[in-house]
């Protein structure tokens, strides 16, 4: 009789419990990134790129044509604008639109030119409300009066507003969703406007999902979650009634335009993930530029009784058009303190139209030009701020360059303490024209420049 104990089941049920612990653990790590990553498509599902019915997507579908913009060959130039055979020697290099002031630009092959600029140019603005301290003089009430209005953002203060993201559907009658009663079609189009948010992380249901979304993003390699929303680009007098539009006044540096505030049209949720992504405390909202009361613009612009119109513009900053050397670009970059920048990008100065050829600085003293069959009036220098010390890329502002490099060589203009780079510009054009990559500039006069403030 075998007097020795059954062992053959408990070393079997031992063996088991470990492997089944190490399959335990490894489903787990291989559910979690899954579950982490249906959770952000369900939450970004209704984020993802709008197509409005009737409409096509504005921009390139290729790689920038700015992407070589750090080649040697670009550093130099030559005074001569044609080859011997007569080809340009000069040429646009880039183009781009700004459709809502100081956010992300769109990049264009082609573009149509109009007397405000490129179409679909700063035609919008985001705008705070500012409320003054209450005045010194007592009212009847005992109360004390303040002054409130709504005064455009920009990078200068909130760098932020670099990554949001503008994106242009207009009008495309070969769309099979095409209709001309089509919401956006009848709006001329819209604009769809992404930017970064990373909500607060919270122990709480609410707070698991932030968490996620954030998790999310970093393993989808985006740095934050993304927000969207969608703005028709010119509203029918139909929809300004129904969405109950106000038309009001809005300060740009000394101007006071009447425009059509579209706060309306963004989500009270989107509007406050907006503000703290942007670090805007006080009310926030966007404008349009009314299209029956364009900005006018004089100072150093053709007069009305020179070219027959009086020169008018959106919500830019003073000239309805800005042009960019690169060369130029490259010189400033040479002389940045070395190893500041890795790569110095020439998108900080928000150029629209980005021209290789000349050498470095020639276009301070340009007067007129014609690029393709516009010619095209060089107002004056551009005066430059601090915003181009925002990183494009980031939305990050250092605290020096390249202001501290510009001011050392190029405060060149008479009247003014501030350094220039690149040219203020208004078109020539009777109603409408074109610019396309390639394009050869040729010169055709040249001039002096100098500051007017007003």
């Amino acid at each position: 009789m075998n007097m020795l104990p059954d062992l053959s089941f408990e070393p079997i049920r031992g063996a088991l419990k470990f492997p089944s612990l190490i399959f335990g653990s490894t489903l787990l790590s291989l559910l979690i990134p899954i579950i982490v990553l249906v959770t952000w498509k369900l939450q970004q599902r209704r984020y993802e790129d709008i197509s409005p019915a009737g409409c096509r997507k504005l921009g390139l579908r290729t790689r920038s044509n700015l992407s070589d913009q750090y080649s040697p060959k670009y550093s130099t130039g030559s005074e001569s604008t044609i080859t011997k055979d007569g080809s340009s020697l000069w040429k646009v290099k880039a183009l781009f639109i700004y459709p809502i002031k100081s956010c992300c630009g769109v990049e264009l092959s082609r573009g149509d030119i109009l007397r405000t600029g490129m179409k679909y140019d700063r035609q919008f603005s985001f705008a705070q409300e500012v409320t003054s301290l209450p005045s010194s003089q007592e009212q009847a009430d005992g109360s004390h009066s303040v002054k409130s209005e709504w005064n455009f953002i920009t990078q200068r203060t909130f760098p932020r507003l670099a990554k949001v993201e503008t994106k242009i559907w207009v009008p495309d009658p070969t769309s099979p969703t095409y209709s001309p009663e089509a919401e956006f079609v009848k709006s001329e189009g819209c604009v769809v406007i992404r930017f970064p948010f990373s909500p607060d992380v919270e122990f709480s249901w609410e707070g698991l999902r932030a968490f996620i979304a954030i998790l999310a993003a970093k393993i989808s390699g985006k740095a934050e979650p993304i927000v969207q929303f969608c703005i028709p680009f010119n509203p029918t007098l139909e929809r300004m009634r129904q969405k109950g539009y106000t038309s009001e006044k809005m300060k740009i540096w000394k101007d006071m335009p009447e425009a059509l505030n579209m706060g309306v049209e963004i989500p009270d949720d989107v509007k406050a993930k907006l503000k703290y992504s942007l670090g805007v405390s006080n009310p926030l909202t966007l404008f349009r530029i009314d299209t029956t009361k364009f900005r006018e613009v004089f100072k150093c612009a053709p007069k009305k009784e020179e070219v027959g119109f009086q020169p008018i513009i959106g919500m830019a900053d003073s000239y309805p058009l800005h042009i960019m050397n690169l060369a130029s670009v490259r010189d400033v970059a040479s002389r940045l303190p070395k190893g500041y920048y890795k790569e110095f990008d020439a998108l900080r100065f928000r150029a629209n139209i980005y021209i290789t050829g000349p050498p470095a600085f020639s276009e301070d003293s340009w007067a007129k030009i014609r690029i393709g069959k516009c010619t095209y009036h060089i107002s004056c220098r551009t005066t430059r701020c601090t915003l181009p010390n925002v990183d494009p890329a980031t939305g990050i502002r250092d605290r020096n360059e390249p202001q501290t490099t510009l001011r050392k060589y190029r405060v060149i203009d008479d009247g003014s303490t501030s350094p220039c780079l690149g040219m203020q510009v208004t078109p020539l054009v009777e109603e409408q024209g074109e610019i396309t990559v390639g394009d050869g500039v040729e010169l055709l006069a040249r001039g002096e420049h100098f500051f007017l403030k007003v």
